[in-house]
């Protein structure tokens, strides 16, 4: 990938061979979101591993912990077609199931730019609260969502500080994914929430569990 400042190609002899529509859709979509830009996330222009479009997308970061990656977001363009959601955290492709905020327009390069801009504005908006579960005093499960869906953005989960025979009731009723991973959407009410970023005006939290805005440590991978 090539780290740029919001979608800006800079050099001319760029490794990608980016096509001058390809070019006019970047300039125009990096002098749109220039205005609103948050300050704590940078766009990166590239392509996704299969060639086939040019990719401008974004990582989401816990901004108090900016190390820990949430997730990425961004739009493949190829001809006067543009496809926008979350992205493959490795190979940046986009996902077999579109969700329900998915972008997909067809128009003039500027009209694709525009709608790709207003697309970004959105979902960066999008409010994301971190939910942790407490066992005898200590997180023993998180999950960061979006707070207008509910959506699991990514979770963690250690057996070994949750409740005994826990994780075996949550494999038999099949909230399990891949490997083992528990599924955190299987758990009671979680303990406390916080609010991470984005407007959360405009979604809401599991009814009864309480804001805190301090934090203790989460142990455990992280996961989708």
């Amino acid at each position: 990938m090539t780290t740029r400042a919001w979608f800006e190609i800079d050099d001319p002899d760029d490794d990608f061979e980016f096509n001058d529509t390809e070019r006019a859709f970047v300039s125009a979509l990096s002098g749109r979101c220039g205005a609103w830009a948050p300050a704590d996330v940078v766009g990166e222009v590239g392509r996704p591993d299969d060639w086939e479009a040019l990719l401008a997308h974004v990582s989401l970061s816990d901004r108090a912990e900016p190390r820990r990656h949430l997730i990425d977001l961004g739009v493949h363009l190829a001809g006067d077609r543009v496809r926008g959601d979350r992205l493959h955290n490795q190979l940046y492709l986009l996902p077999d199931r579109p969700s329900l905020w998915a972008l997909d327009a067809t128009g003039s390069t500027e009209r694709l730019a525009e709608v790709a801009a207003e697309w970004f504005r959105a979902v960066l908006d999008k409010p994301i609260v971190l939910y942790v579960w407490l066992h005898e005093g200590y997180a023993y499960a998180a999950r960061y969502a979006f707070a207008d869906s509910g959506e699991t953005i990514c979770q963690s989960y250690v057996e070994s500080m949750a409740p005994h025979g826990q994780a075996a009731e949550l494999t038999a009723a099949g909230h399990v994914h891949g490997k083992g991973w528990i599924q955190t959407v299987g758990l009671p009410t979680p303990s406390l929430y916080l609010h991470i970023r984005g407007d959360l005006e405009r979604g809401g939290t599991v009814p009864g569990v309480p804001a805190t805005t301090k934090r203790g440590p989460l142990p455990g991978l992280w996961y989708e």
